[in-house]
């Protein structure tokens, strides 16, 4: 039996991650619901259909009535996070400093794949650039657990910090980050119908005014829920080449 060390099974877990991303529906219809504070605690409701291919979507703002041709908010359910992924959005500031239209998406740039080179030895040991990465003492046969540290060399502004997976699938359950700005990125998953979807996301950083003149705190927090699969655009606009995606938020 192969035994593997802390980073072959971090690349192990991205590798099973991608996979079963790979197979996503082509469509996904989902329910958002949470709270975001920006000065002040807010609410929100939304439904949310997208285009898994190219991340488009149409998301409806229960309490607006409205809807938009936008990324998908928060995230996409297939949304990947162990790839690297930015950070856009945006709101608009309406009567006794209430936020409107508040816009965030949280979307992939390129998925994680490790190549692996075939070998007999009972032990492998290979290292993750970047990262010291080890089991957490609170790993179980029943619930894997993978703590990341940032190694000397590591210089990005925001870095993975915990991975909590399935041992026999290699799936993850909850995928923490840490980053500059107080960043906190915490996502978990769950299987529905063999697909891994984004069960919720929360998230929170500090925003810098233009020339370090101010700051404020933004936390967002949210819940995705009934979800239904199709094979084809439940809605018009989201049929391939209908219509170009808007300019993402400032």
């Amino acid at each position: 039996m192969i035994m593997l060390s802390p980073a072959e099974t971090f690349m192990a877990v991205s590798n099973a991650t991608a996979a079963i991303v790979e197979r996503a529906p082509a469509f996904v219809t989902y329910r958002v619901r949470g709270t975001y504070h920006l000065k002040n605690d807010h609410t929100l409701d939304r439904t949310v259909v997208v285009r898994t291919e190219d991340g488009v979507a149409v998301v409806h703002d229960a309490d607006t009535g409205k809807d938009a041709l936008r990324s998908p908010f928060p995230a996409s359910p297939t949304f990947d996070a162990l790839s690297s992924f930015d950070i856009s959005g945006g709101w608009t500031i309406g009567v006794g400093s209430s936020y409107h239209d508040f816009d965030m998406s949280v979307k992939n740039v390129q998925p994680l794949h490790y190549a692996f080179e075939k070998t007999t030895a009972d032990v492998v040991s290979r290292a993750v650039r970047g990262y010291v990465i080890s089991f957490a003492a609170d790993s179980t046969p029943a619930l894997g657990h993978l703590h990341l540290e940032r190694a000397n060399s590591m210089h990005d502004d925001r870095w993975l910090r915990d991975i909590w997976y399935d041992p026999v699938t290699l799936i993850p359950s909850r995928i923490v980050w840490g980053g500059n700005d107080a960043m906190d990125l915490d996502a978990r998953y769950a299987v529905v119908n063999d697909v891994w979807l984004l069960k919720s996301l929360s998230l929170s950083y500090v925003i810098h005014a233009p020339l370090w003149l101010g700051r404020a705190s933004l936390s967002f927090s949210g819940d995705l829920s009934d979800y239904a699969f199709s094979t084809t655009a439940p809605d018009p606009r989201l049929v391939p080449g209908a219509a170009p995606l808007p300019s993402p938020s400032p």
